[in-house]
């Protein structure tokens, strides 16, 4: 069923002619997957772009009316930034773009949802500030990482993810209503999340996100710390040929291999406890390689020539105190630690490249690169817990994985998984990230298997492998392991949606 023609007249009403379409030369162009998706979507029966908080409540408003439903998206990256049924509109918030406060006493910066990481990085960077951005690319919206989905990145070791780090909220519910969280509700400002207003953390982001299924969020602010590196950082070529280095004596990059995740584990705890290093890392042994190259070719001959074996298990440790004798320091401490625990030292190539490209840390500005082979991507899991599970987590994946691996199916990469500890070891999370190739039937017909059996292993082995997000089938099954917290969300969702047109996905 397409919207109606007075439905579409509404909705033309509020934002105008220019900035709603179904013409489907437009709707082609917002429903192409990102080469990563296995699966094809519906298309959208219309797209619709507000520039307003008023704008999003009046389109949500008339969606109830006619039984429409909405999907709100930005850049597009995430899977369930699609519609996926018919009768459903694309609210696109690219047009609300604006970085509206940048409050220097209070610490925290006011965004709207179109702000992009390469848009508010930079001018946090020049005034002497950072955040924590989330590891998916300049192009990722800023309040999306921070509300809607993940938000993990790589330096959650020495402070934290994304959902810390949120403020006050204004929000559109499903029914059109406008809210506003912490603080903000009563009029003191953006710099709680939780009071004197209502707290709904768990409603607006939890722990994933729900993908828009509880409304959308129109403006929020993010807490914001002063920034210990360089306002500017210094570059030279063209991407994807470039450097970028940090011109600092306080900044320096470690590379270790490890042959057991045990030991690894052990490793991060240690420089946790000791509360050294900017980011601590057990990295992705495949993009480490791809993000070193510039053509698939180059990675073969890299990954063959022995990369494979000596980078199994990379520990990756940035320190980045505020003095060389820190910087001494905590050296000496990271050198016991790794002997400890039997870590191995990797050529100077390596740690000379992360040195040289060091907005990984900051921003993925080639996280591109992983698209070489076969044009496909898929990150698993994305769980979290203790430290020690997510290495068992990571172990159990060599007991099975080789049943999908070779004769067009997955890469031959079964400890192609990163774990990042967070806030000094108190708790980590998981990525495991599949290489296929989007060309291959088999390819993707082992990603589909593998994906299930993986969900299996966990549910079976009482595993927190997969963290859920947003209501759908896999939230359904493996809601149990998380104290049935499927049951739970289904009836909010039944409460602030009773039309069940907030991007709905049962």
């Amino acid at each position: 069923m397409r919207i109606s023609d007075t439905a579409y007249a509404a909705l033309e009403a509020v934002v105008g002619a220019e900035n709603i379409s179904a013409k489907e030369f437009v709707l082609a162009g917002n429903r192409v997957k990102t080469p990563e998706i296995p699966f094809e979507y519906h298309s959208a029966d219309a797209i619709i772009m507000p520039r307003s908080t008023e704008e999003v409540a009046e389109i949500i408003k008339i969606c109830n009316q006619y039984g429409i439903i909405f999907v709100p998206t930005i850049s597009g990256a995430s899977v369930d930034a699609f519609a996926n049924r018919e009768g459903s509109i694309l609210i696109n918030l690219c047009r609300m773009n604006r970085i509206l406060e940048i409050n220097e006493t209070d610490r925290y910066v006011l965004i709207e949802p179109g702000v992009r990481h390469v848009q508010l990085y930079p001018e946090l960077r020049k005034r002497g500030w950072s955040y924590t951005a989330a590891s998916v690319g300049p192009g990722g919206s800023v309040v999306s990482n921070f509300t809607s989905t993940s938000g993990d990145h790589h330096t959650q070791h020495a402070n934290s993810r994304a959902n810390r780090y949120l403020l006050g909220v204004e929000m559109v519910l499903p029914n059109g209503e406008i809210i506003h969280t912490g603080s903000l509700h009563a009029g003191s400002g953006w710099f709680c999340p939780d009071g004197p207003g209502p707290g709904l953390r768990g409603i607006v982001k939890g722990y994933c996100g729900s993908h828009g299924q509880m409304g959308i969020i129109t403006k929020a602010a993010i807490a914001i710390d002063p920034c210990k590196g360089p306002a500017e950082f210094i570059s030279e070529g063209i991407s994807p040929h470039f450097r970028t280095r940090f011109e600092s004596k306080c900044s320096k990059v470690y590379v270790y291999n490890y042959t057991d995740i045990r030991n690894v584990c052990e490793a991060m705890l240690r420089l946790g406890e000791a509360e050294i290093g900017s980011t601590v890392q057990k990295y992705f042994y495949v993009p480490l390689t791809l993000l070193m190259t510039d053509s698939a070719n180059e990675f073969w001959q890299k990954w063959e020539s022995g990369y494979r074996e000596a980078m199994s298990m990379p520990l990756i440790v940035h320190l980045a105190p505020r003095s060389e004798r820190e910087l001494a320091y905590e050296e000496r401490i990271l050198e016991d630690i790794v002997a400890e625990t039997g870590g191995k030292r990797l050529p100077r190539e390596l740690e000379s490249w992360w040195e040289d490209n060091m907005d990984f840390f900051m921003i993925v500005g080639r996280l591109q690169s992983v698209l070489r082979l076969g044009g496909g991507w898929m990150p698993v899991k994305l769980a979290s817990d203790s430290v020690t599970h997510m290495g068992e987590i990571g172990a159990s994946l060599g007991e099975y994985f080789s049943d999908y691996m070779g004769d067009g199916k997955l890469l031959c990469a079964p400890e192609n998984y990163q774990i990042i500890p967070m806030e000094y070891g108190h708790f980590a999370h998981i990525e495991v990230m599949i290489m296929w190739d989007r060309y291959d039937q088999r390819s993707g017909k082992a990603l589909a298997e593998f994906r299930a059996r993986s969900r299996k292993e966990d549910i079976e082995r009482h595993f927190h492998g997969e963290t859920p997000g947003c209501l759908n089938a896999t939230m359904e099954e493996i809601g149990p392991l998380w104290s049935d917290c499927n049951v739970w969300m289904r009836k909010i969702k039944e409460q602030f949606d009773p039309n069940n047109v907030a991007n709905p996905m049962l």
